[in-house]
This record gives C-alpha cells, structure tokens and sequence, in this order.
C-alpha cells in the first residue's frame, strides 16, 4: 500500500505541475508615459532690425579702448543678414560666421554676440597685422550701436569697429 500512497503523490505532484505550466500567463502591466507640458520659457532672442541689416564698410577701428585709432585704406566689409547670419571681405580674406542678438542692454548699445567665424587662407603681407585686428575685435563682439547709415561694433574689450553703410560712402575720384 506504501507503494500505491507514493504513486498516487507524484500524480499529483505532476498534475499540479502540468496545471501550472496550461494557466495562461497575464503579461506585467507596460508603464505609459504620461505626456507633460514643460512650461519652462524658452529664450528667444530678438529680431533682427532692419537698421542692422546691410553691407557695411569699415572706417575705424578704435583699438586699447579706443586710444590707438585706425582708418584702414582698403575695404574692409561686414554683411549682416536677417537669419543670423554674416559674411565679409577683410582686404585680403573672405569670412563668414553668424550673429545672436542676446537682448541685453549695455552702456554701449544693444547686446551682440559673433561665433562660429571661418575664413579663406591667404596671406597678404601689408593687410596682416590689420586683418588679425580686426577679427579678434570682431570675435569678442558685445554690443552694437546701428542707425540708418553707420553701425558700431564694441568688444568685450572696449575696442570698437566703426562702419557706414557701403552705398552712402563717397565714391572716390
């Protein structure tokens, strides 16, 4: 009889096993993301105003805080345009980079910034020195100053480039 009690267990044994393995499994509850609202402000910077928008020659830079002051003789240019972006000539290169008005309010004028600035390669002996001057004042670009006609550009520095806008210099004779 020992035999038969020990027979009859591992049937059940086996049936509960089976009966386990045939339950349908429910599948584990899948988290959904619930979508949320971020209502942090995202900066926005300015317009662009069209008093900036233009080709501008260079007629001063105003070096060491304006006490070394210099009128370059070949045409340096600065071309401002309404996505951000600018371009340029420096008497011997082309540049190009973009511009981010940052909204701020400075003793000397409205807040600017310039990054990303790249140039052609070639050398020029006599524009050098003035070209290297002029992208470092330019690349540390903090405000700007534009009317109708002339625009200025001040550094972090407090060096500053000076333009006017190219159709209302004088046509030399």
């Amino acid at each position: 009889m020992n035999r038969i009690s020990v027979y009859f267990v591992f049937l059940l044994v086996v049936a509960a096993m089976a009966a386990g393995c045939t339950t349908p499994q429910t599948p584990a509850p899948v988290a959904t993301p619930v979508p949320t609202t971020d209502t942090t402000p995202v900066p926005v910077a300015p317009p662009v105003p069209e008093s900036l928008v233009g080709h501008w020659t260079l007629t001063t830079m105003g070096i060491q805080d304006g006490t070394a002051v210099i009128h370059p003789d070949y045409g340096i240019t600065l071309t401002l345009n309404p996505d951000g972006s600018l371009t340029g000539y420096t008497g011997c290169n082309n540049y190009f980079g973009s511009f981010t008005l940052t909204g701020a309010v400075t003793p000397k004028g409205a807040g600017m910034a310039i990054s990303d600035i790249g140039m052609t390669k070639m050398y020029c002996a006599p524009y050098a020195e003035q070209e290297q001057d002029y992208l470092a004042i330019l690349k540390k670009t903090a405000a700007f100053d534009a009317s109708a006609t002339e625009l200025t550009l001040t550094a972090d520095t407090m060096d500053v480039l000076v333009y006017q806008r190219t159709e209302t210099l004088p046509t030399p004779a």
